[in-house]
């Protein structure tokens, strides 16, 4: 395990995880897509330096966030466990945001 790549993707991973319910709070889809964009570039910087349980980590975060907002990553299926997905309060992206859930929903 490379341990200067780890703890480098580590950061950033944290810097993101923390700015994304921010993102999804404003409710603007582009600052949305771009959190999750760059979610899912530390994602692969994982898997590619072997890093697999850091990598479905973030996973678990993009996967978990898609509670909030309706933004998908590109191949992000809109069903979850079989079932379509839909916001638990029925409401609008953005709006009524638990933002501690999102922020402890994953890894």
């Amino acid at each position: 395990m490379n341990t200067a790549a780890f703890k480098h993707l580590l950061r950033h991973y944290r810097s993101h995880k923390i700015d994304i319910p921010l993102r999804v709070k404003s409710g603007d889809q582009i600052k949305i897509a771009t959190a999750l964009g760059a979610l899912d570039c530390l994602y692969w910087q994982a898997l590619g330096n072997g890093l697999t349980n850091l990598a479905k980590g973030i996973n678990r975060t993009i996967t978990h966030s898609y509670r909030f907002h309706q933004v998908r990553l590109p191949g992000h299926p809109w069903e979850i466990k079989g079932t379509i997905e839909t916001r638990p309060d029925n409401s609008e992206p953005g709006t009524q945001i638990d933002i501690e859930d999102l922020i402890r929903g994953a890894a």
